[in-house]
């Protein structure tokens, strides 16, 4: 399946912007992270297709996961 990523502010260095990846059937969002080598605590919001997500939420192809990491500021 192909899932598209989006990753903000520090979490671009894991993928390019908007990147396309290949996951097999039954992956997760934790899966995710783990091919592109991002620490879970490093992604505080989770989106699959706009909606909030968990980190065991199965994944279907052409979805989308955005990750954003925790914003600080006042």
């Amino acid at each position: 399946m192909e899932i598209e990523v989006r990753l903000f502010a520090g979490l671009r260095q894991y993928a390019k912007p908007n990147d396309k990846i290949e996951l097999e059937d039954g992956k997760r969002v934790s899966d995710l992270f783990e091919r592109l080598g991002i620490p879970p605590p490093k992604v505080a919001i989770i989106l699959v297709d706009g909606r909030h997500a968990q980190q065991d939420q199965p994944l279907q192809d052409g979805e989308t996961v955005s990750l954003f990491p925790a914003i600080a500021g006042g």
